[in-house]
């Protein structure tokens, strides 16, 4: 798949909005309210689960993206508070998003606890730092629902630049990362499933009970590790292929999301988790 050197339009169109509620007009809010109604549905077929903690200044655009969502399919957007301090909750009420509290602290919990509250037959996992194209429900779910042996699929990423990475310095990141993610793909795919672009079977999920796992992840992480401990997504779709099911990568620009770099700023830019991710895959023992 071509690496964007630049962001597309529809990304640079989102990035241009207001980031912050308080700095929304009031019809701004009343539209965007408008356009996230269609997720309210009793019946959906596809459940959109996004955990968040303490995201009032980093979900406001994942949220404007999903209402651009094209499909055909009942969808229904649940999203996972698990504790916030500031105004997540306020912002998502105010936009009659549905949210629910989870007292557990950890990715993992909450990530748990919208399995067994989502309605859908499929689900679909999120973040809240992550902005996603108007095709990416629909090129996601019928991955799953055109294979039956399919469990669970995954998308691709790109990274938003910021202050101090430039989008070019993240093509090229880009570039180099896909030789290690094609080499998992074919024996270790579980690996390249990550919770802001992925999807699976909910009642497959939790017959395999694929979040359980004995270190919970925080939110922001822990710099300087790269997947030292097994990750919820990742544990849930070895499971899901444990007990049958194929993991399949959607390879469609439908289903290649734009997150934050928020997680290589942590690990100290991004020369040092390049070096880091090299170390780990190419020279492992």
């Amino acid at each position: 798949m071509m690496i964007d050197i630049s962001m597309p339009k529809w990304v640079k169109n989102i990035l241009q909005k207001p980031n912050h509620f308080k700095e929304m007009e009031g019809t701004e809010i009343i539209e965007l309210k408008r356009k996230l109604a269609r997720f309210s549905t009793n019946n959906p077929i596809v459940s959109v689960v996004i955990p968040a903690w303490n995201e009032e200044d980093g979900i406001l655009h994942t949220l404007i993206s999903l209402a651009e969502t094209k499909t055909n399919y009942d969808v229904e957007l649940l999203i996972i508070d698990n504790n916030s301090t500031d105004g997540t909750a306020y912002l998502l009420n105010s936009l009659g998003v549905k949210n629910i509290l989870e007292t557990k602290q950890g990715v993992g919990h909450a990530r748990t606890r919208g399995l067994h509250e989502a309605k859908g037959k499929y689900i679909l996992t999120g973040d809240s730092d992550t902005l996603y194209p108007a095709g990416w429900i629909t090129a996601m779910v019928d991955g799953m629902i055109n294979d039956e042996q399919v469990y669970c699929v995954h998308g691709s990423y790109s990274f938003l630049p910021s202050d101090e990475t430039p989008r070019w310095q993240y093509a090229f990141y880009e570039f180099l990362s896909g030789f290690i993610i094609r080499k998992k793909e074919k024996t270790q795919p579980f690996l390249n499933t990550l919770g802001f672009n992925s999807g699976f079977i909910r009642q497959k999920g939790i017959d395999v009970n694929g979040y359980d796992i004995e270190t919970q992840r925080t939110f922001r992480g822990a710099a300087g590790v790269v997947e030292q401990n097994a990750t919820e997504d990742g544990m849930m779709a070895l499971r899901l292929q444990n007990a049958g099911g194929k993991i399949k990568a959607i390879e469609s620009n439908n289903a290649r999301v734009w997150t934050s770099d928020r997680r290589i700023q942590l690990d100290g830019g991004l020369k040092n988790a390049m070096m880091m991710r090299v170390k780990k895959y190419l020279f492992k023992k």
